[in-house]
């Protein structure tokens, strides 16, 4: 029996628990859960969604097939097996499109499941995947039978994690990233409604769904009365709850969000290299990552992800990341469009990369626990790393050394255009930032495999590698 590993974000759910058994997925479930599996899997929209990649694959282990030890076994009344998610993310590490695609296939399942007896219970983004630019949906037993004349129980969720984070993006600029990585259940609704102003209720949704629903939860939030018990009593029926999801639905999709403000978006028409330089800097950094045979690759600071689409030529997955939010907007929508296999995009400050924090700082896992990479490209970063986020440049590579055994890392020199840039209005103090010190430091970690001066003569790339 492989090592099992107790999977630390499932706790939540008194219905089941998800189980690492090697490469496997595994989840244990209570009867109540098992009976709606079954349930769900006799529906037409199961099969549909499932058919379009929309659902995690799943099926019920046979007693025989069950890799957990007696004591696990008894706590369950089964076990469901799902398949794997190449790299787990989270919605705070999304672009916008993202998140809004993630909200919509949320719509699209809650209105196919009334349509058939069943609703899901909750209303996450943490229920889903992204798999080469689309959503999975993968907390199958959040799918219930729908009470009787029940609301749907998980409107305020979706307002807090979903809609709310996309209209403060698309009404106001304000990125959604920091608001759900400091607290993981989103944007309250008395946040929202001290985020937009009295002006802002003019706007679609910003009134129904912020300000009414804030004077609800105001006026019922302390009560004793039973809210749900007078709905159904009242009998709020599935057409009105179809209704509700519909114009979500069209609000949602009417949300868009064009990036002012990006200083990357638009790399490719900004770079400084010569056309003979760019494309040397490809040919290496393609033949680098076609002899590494690395299965999993960062691209940090990925831009518009040229060299991103180079190595999911040659690696299972890859991993695309940038701090500038409209650039990773941009490779995403392309990686959708194109259908792109085996790129996952990311909104990541590698400065400040996301924490390993929730209950017992272990409910959210940093990104190297969850997916870490056998190589990393680091092209044309270091610079920024160094000057403008002020760390050092043994700290750097250090980190960059413990998080991976491979590494393409480019150095820029002083005299380039982009450095001075970046030194102009700024004291000097950074004696660590020269080509010389690089390659030594390189070397306490790796051994250069192989380097090459571009024509311009002020980038130098260089392939390292922990192994001989």
């Amino acid at each position: 029996m492989d090592s099992l590993k107790v999977e630390s974000g499932s706790f939540r759910d008194r219905d089941g628990r998800i189980y690492r058994s090697g490469d496997r997925i595994i989840r244990g479930v209570s009867q109540l859960a098992l009976d709606e599996f079954q349930k769900l899997r006799a529906t037409r929209f199961y099969e549909k969604f499932l058919k379009k990649g929309k659902l995690v694959e799943s099926r019920v282990l046979p007693q025989n097939e069950i890799p957990v030890s007696e004591d696990i076994q008894a706590q369950w009344a089964g076990f469901i097996e799902h398949s794997v998610i190449p790299v787990v993310s989270y919605p705070y590490e999304w672009t916008f499109g993202m998140l809004r695609e993630a909200a919509l296939l949320q719509l699209d399942l809650v209105e196919a499941a009334i349509l058939e007896g069943m609703t899901l219970k909750d209303a996450t983004p943490y229920n889903f995947q992204f798999v080469s630019g689309r959503p999975v949906f993968i907390d199958i037993p959040s799918f219930e039978t729908l009470p009787t004349g029940a609301p749907w129980s998980g409107y305020r969720q979706f307002c807090e994690m979903f809609l709310f984070p996309l209209m403060l993006q698309a009404y106001k600029g304000i990125h959604f990233q920091p608001f759900l990585r400091s607290s993981i259940d989103g944007v309250g609704i008395q946040t929202a409604t001290k985020l937009f102003c009295l002006r802002d209720r003019l706007r679609k949704g910003v009134l129904t769904h912020v300000w009414l629903q804030a004077k609800l939860d105001s006026r019922y939030g302390g009560t004793s009365q039973n809210v749900r018990s007078e709905l159904k009593s009242a009998g709020f029926n599935t057409e009105l709850i179809l209704a509700n999801i519909r114009k979500m639905r069209k609000l949602v999709s009417g949300l868009s969000w064009h990036g002012d403000g990006s200083e990357w978006g638009s790399y490719e028409e900004i770079h400084n290299y010569s056309e003979s330089d760019h494309l040397l800097k490809e040919a290496f950094v393609e033949e680098c990552v076609a002899a590494g045979k690395a299965k999993l690759v960062w691209d940090i600071g990925c831009n518009t992800g040229q060299f991103s689409k180079i190595a999911a030529g040659h690696a299972r997955s890859v991993v695309a990341m940038d701090l500038d939010h409209f650039a990773v907007e941009r490779l995403y929508r392309e990686v959708r469009a194109a259908k792109i296999e085996g790129i996952l995009t990311l909104v990541q400050n590698v400065a400040d990369p996301s924490p390993s924090w929730g209950w017992r700082n272990n409910e959210r896992t940093e990104l190297r626990t969850r997916a870490r990479p056998e190589l990393v490209l680091c092209l044309a970063l270091i610079h920024h790393v160094v000057i403008s986020a002020n760390i050092p440049l043994e700290e750097f590579v250090g980190w960059l050394a413990d998080t991976s055994d491979q590494l393409i890392i480019e150095y820029v020199s002083r005299s380039d255009d982009k450095v001075e840039a970046l030194l102009r209005n700024k004291e000097d103090k950074y004696t660590d930032y020269t080509r010389q010190n690089l390659e030594r430091t390189l070397e306490m970690h790796y051994r250069i495999a192989r380097k090459l001066s571009l024509e311009s003569g002020n980038r130098f790339l260089y392939w390292c590698s922990k192994t001989p």
